[in-house]
């Protein structure tokens, strides 16, 4: 239990599902539907601004006759929500066993990362960890929201409570509005993602919105989304989308929609 591998990928780190399946003593197959039904829910949701690629990164792996299969990347979220549905000794020790996996990989992080040059998920990351303690503490929402503006200010990245009155989407919306799906029939939000970054400098047209009391989320106005339309066409719309040495498997519902 204890030899859980922690996988880097997207800035983010990682236990691949068939190893959390073997660790609680569950298989695969049924721990994929646990995890199909729990992004259904969290990206269904009107209530809560949640990302399913917060929790559960969609991948694949070849089988013993080299046939690709489905398989999620879990990030320490994801293990938390796997977690909570189990009682006995088996999920207890998972618990503590990703608990110190996860932990003492982002010790190393810490300690590798040049401060000088943050990226804006580095930010969020941090910016989280900050909004925990005000929680805590009780802040007053005048308080929280200063300090937001004081982060993102100077990024040139606008703040806003109500998401920009449905003009900005999150990268899972442009997905949808641009017809780009994965193989699990869902709107493929990180493919989108790695497009924005390949986009350069996107702070002017980008907000951040605050939702409950620990969560921050970047949102996207109409001139990034005619900018991933564009790049899909001028790129004849790729089937994979390459970034930090993984590829996004695409399959295209429509295109060139911006609605």
């Amino acid at each position: 239990m204890h030899n859980l591998t922690i996988i880097k990928q997207n800035g983010g780190f990682y236990i691949e599902s068939r190893e959390i399946a073997r660790a609680v003593g569950k298989r695969h197959d049924g721990l994929l539907r646990d995890i199909g039904n729990y992004l259904d829910v969290i990206e269904n949701t009107t209530e809560l601004d949640f990302e399913g690629c917060d929790f559960f990164l969609e991948s694949s792996y070849p089988d013993v006759k080299g046939r690709t299969r489905l398989c999620y990347l879990i990030s320490k979220m994801g293990c938390e929500m796997v977690s909570s549905h189990l009682t006995d000794d088996k999920g207890i020790l998972f618990t503590a066993a990703y608990v110190a996996k996860f932990n003492e990989a982002e010790a190393v992080e810490r300690e590798a990362r040049n401060s000088d040059s943050p990226r804006l998920r580095e930010i969020n990351a941090a910016v989280r960890n900050v909004l925990k303690g005000m929680a805590y503490c009780r802040s007053l929402p005048g308080r929280v929201m200063n300090f937001l503006r004081g982060v993102y200010g100077p990024l040139g990245i606008e703040l806003t409570p109500d998401g920009g009155e449905g003009h900005y989407h999150s990268v899972t919306e442009i997905a949808r509005l641009l017809g780009v799906y994965s193989e699990t029939n869902r709107p493929h939000g990180l493919a989108v993602a790695a497009i924005i970054t390949k986009l350069g400098d996107t702070a002017k047209h980008s907000v951040v919105i605050p939702y409950g009391l620990v969560g921050v989320s970047v949102r996207y106005d109409r001139h990034i989304v005619e900018a991933v339309r564009d790049w899909l066409k001028s790129s004849d719309h790729p089937r994979d989308i390459e970034y930090l040495d993984f590829f996004y498997h695409i399959y295209y519902k429509t295109r060139d929609a911006v609605s």
